[in-house]
């Protein structure tokens, strides 16, 4: 496990929604990120930014960076190097336009009216849905390999914790994690995420079916209904994770759900 990077994580790189050029490109990462199978028809609306079903808007964030510099890291650097010499695009004069960069990170998700919601899972999120009248849902998270380990994914889950804050009738983020993506669970828990249930049979991946965790993390007054159960497992398993720490390397893990890394 590399040590944390605390020299400016961001210097070369910057934060925009996608576009309907990033199609391609969004799709062969989602292939290259997620077992799922999405349909093309979910690559056009991602780069539109509306649900074609619904018409319902989505929020995306991509992290991008110089396409034309080389394979560079989050520290300015070309892979192999050690100063980045020749991989800081700032001292090559990168000008960042949406011709030139590419995608290192991104976030989708969407808000989601609490009327339009299944009943049981309002039931888990939501106290009152009168004060509340809609969640923010993650939709997918994920992050080139040689920018794993600089916060992006940190980065883009904060910017959408600052809007949800800002929006008084959203209630909470929520997401679905299958059960043994450890590193995700670790990801979203020390974001102040909880697990709220667990959903039997919620992925199916070569036709197996595969259970999945229900996280949240809530704000503006909302306290969600949590199953008291769970909130148990929840704070055992988060105190054994941390005695466990010191003990074992955290290693990158395929995601089901979210690819990942701080």
């Amino acid at each position: 496990f590399p040590p944390e990077n605390k020299k400016k994580p961001y210097s070369n790189i910057r934060f925009r929604t996608l576009q309907p050029k990033d199609r391609d490109e969004i799709k062969t990462l989602h292939e290259e990120w997620f077992p799922v199978t999405y349909k093309d028809e979910f690559y056009d609306e991602l780069v539109l930014q509306r649900m074609f079903s619904s018409g319902d808007d989505l929020y995306t964030c991509a992290a991008v960076c110089a396409k034309n510099k080389g394979s560079v890291n989050c520290r300015g650097e070309e892979n192999g190097t050690q100063n980045g010499a020749t991989g800081n695009n700032k001292k090559n004069g990168w000008k960042s336009n949406d011709q030139d960069d590419r995608i290192v990170a991104c976030i989708v998700g969407s808000y989601v009216e609490v009327a339009r919601m299944d009943l049981k899972t309002v039931d888990c999120l939501v106290d009152d849905p009168s004060l509340h009248t809609r969640l923010f849902y993650i939709m997918t998270l994920g992050t080139i390999s040689e920018f794993r380990h600089c916060k992006l994914a940190t980065k883009l889950v904060r910017q959408v914790i600052d809007e949800v804050k800002a929006d008084r009738q959203c209630g909470a983020i929520y997401l679905h994690v299958i059960t043994f993506n450890v590193a995700a669970i670790r990801f979203y828990e020390k974001l102040g995420f909880c697990r709220v249930t667990e959903i039997k049979d919620y992925y199916t991946i070569n036709d197996q079916g595969y259970n999945c965790y229900l996280y949240a993390k809530y704000f503006n007054g909302n306290n969600g209904q949590r199953d008291y159960y769970y909130m148990i497992t929840n704070f055992m398993s988060t105190v054994w994770r941390q005695f466990m720490n010191p003990f074992f390397r955290r290693r990158p893990i395929t995601l089901a759900h979210n690819l990942i890394e701080k």
